[in-house]
Parts: C-alpha cells; sequence; structure tokens
C-alpha cells in the first residue's frame, strides 16, 4: 500500500508532466471543484521548474502538505490536504498556502 509520501511524490509528478488524468484521478470531488475554480481565477505558470513538498500538520488521519511549486522565476505555496480513503490517499482540499 502506498504511503502519503508516495502518494505526495507521484501527485508532484503528474503536475511537472501535466498528467491531468492522474490528477484529476487524486482529486475528490470537492477538491477538484474548487482546483479548476482556482485555475480560472489564478495565472498558469508556463514552465515548472521545481516542486517540493513540506508536511505542515497532521490531524485526524487529515495531512496538510504544502507544495512549493517554482515556475517562471517565482515560487508559489499550494495547500493540500490529504486523507486515505478506502485504501487510496486522496487530495480533499487545495487552496494557496
Amino acid at each position: 500500500m502506498a504511503t502519503i509520501d508516495d502518494a505526495v511524490t507521484s501527485y508532484i509528478a503528474a503536475i511537472k508532466a501535466m498528467d491531468i488524468g492522474t490528477l484529476m484521478a487524486t482529486l475528490t470531488p470537492e477538491a477538484l471543484g474548487k482546483a479548476m475554480a482556482n485555475m480560472g481565477s489564478q495565472p498558469q505558470p508556463t514552465s515548472i521548474s521545481d516542486i517540493t513538498s513540506e508536511k505542515i500538520s497532521e490531524e485526524n488521519g487529515e495531512h496538510t502538505i504544502n507544495l512549493n511549486v517554482v515556475a517562471d522565476g517565482n515560487t508559489a505555496i499550494m495547500m493540500t490536504k490529504w486523507k486515505e480513503i478506502d485504501g487510496v490517499w486522496k487530495v480533499t482540499d487545495v487552496g494557496q498556502g
């Protein structure tokens, strides 16, 4: 079974590769809706050069992990919340860190 670290590493790889299918499969419907709304209101980077993760907290089985995204010479923080659902790690919430 994948660990939270494995899931985050796979998610980061999917972001870098712009693997939309994997990204959508990792998000819960609520998180997907929020991500889509955020995409429309934020400028989208043209070139992601690096993404690192930073564990912020864990409470009641839900992990808050910030993704530090370096793109176009700038760094942005994407907050993600993760929870294991039916044996699979899913992103349950997204936002700006």
